[in-house]
């Protein structure tokens, strides 16, 4: 039997592609898009200590005072996360991370819900401490990746000026148009602005996964272990000696990495967002591989985000 044409297999797809959804169905604010990357820009920069533009291991364990015990920790959402393979997470790396989901940021700054994320953002910017942001406080912590602009008589993008980009985005966000961003006109911003996940490689995670389930350290994963990891992560075993058949190469009962890493290359579009590669419907024991690596990015992140908790508030 193709277990490749299967309707459990089918089905499988169906709702691993409903898991990994890009952003949720909501209408696009686009005041509320402006002000939730000003956070998130904001709290990049919080992460990254020395300002370089990445944020290392080392950063993300200094941020919670973690000692060395825990950089392992931080070291393997780094290498899930650094598609360029520079050892260190660029803003968008980072924002693919989750970190920045909406509950895993409201952990990292100790609050609530979205007027505790305002209050955050006017607490970096607030020069005057008069508890608002006037148009400069915004300016001074306003996404550098928002932009406008329109189709030129010579078919060109035109593109306004920041400053132009900056002063609608805060006049869409001060309702009672008194020139100030109180705490609770950016909560609603931010509540209107629907939550954008970002999804990452997550083909950069099959040395994470193959650490984790390893569990003899033997140095591959065995039909065993693979079960384990699954049943750890509430997925369905089923599918566990499909996969083993398809990705062992050598016939050793065991997954390498490299064996795992072939396997995912494979089938590019389960682990790639907008891979061109088309080899075909994926296999059960395929779909399997990707939620268990998707399972492992997430759990790298909201581990990392808890033990992170309130940290960027004692910071900020």
């Amino acid at each position: 039997m193709d277990i490749s044409v299967t309707g459990g297999a089918t089905a499988d797809l169906r709702a691993f592609l409903r898991e990994n959804r890009v952003s949720l169905p909501k209408a696009y604010d686009i005041a509320g898009g402006a002000m939730q990357l000003a956070v998130k820009d904001q709290v990049f920069k919080a992460f990254d200590a020395d300002q370089d533009g990445k944020v290392s291991a080392d950063e993300i364990a200094k941020l919670g005072n973690n000692g060395q015990d825990k950089l392992a920790d931080k070291q393997a959402l780094v290498s899930a996360f650094d598609r360029n393979g520079d050892g260190a997470l660029d803003v968008g790396e980072f924002g693919a991370s989750r970190l920045l989901d909406r509950e895993n940021l409201q952990t990292l700054l100790g609050v609530q819900d979205e007027k505790g994320v305002a209050g955050w953002l006017v607490s970096r910017a607030d020069a005057d401490g008069d508890g608002a942001l006037s148009l400069d406080e915004y300016a001074a912590v306003a996404s550098t990746r928002v932009g406008s602009g329109r189709i030129g008589a010579d078919g060109k993008a035109v593109w306004d000026p920041v400053e132009k980009v900056n002063a609608d985005r805060f006049g869409w966000t001060d309702a009672d148009k008194d020139g100030r961003l109180s705490v609770d006109e950016l909560a609603a911003k931010l509540a209107a602005a629907p939550e954008i996940r970002r999804i990452g490689d997550s083909g950069q995670a099959v040395g994470v996964l193959s650490a984790a389930a390893d569990g003899d350290g033997d140095g591959g994963v065995s039909a065993g272990e693979l079960a384990a990891a699954a049943k750890a992560q509430d997925l369905d075993t089923g599918p566990v000696d499909d996969l083993m058949r398809a990705a062992d190469r050598d016939g050793d009962a065991k997954l390498s990495v490299d064996e795992l890493r072939a396997a995912v290359q494979a089938q590019p579009r389960l682990f790639k967002l907008g891979a061109a590669d088309d080899p075909g419907a994926p296999t059960a024991g395929e779909i399997l591989l990707a939620r268990l690596l998707r399972s492992t990015m997430d759990s790298l992140s909201d581990r990392t985000a808890s033990e992170l908790g309130g940290a960027l508030n004692r910071t900020a």
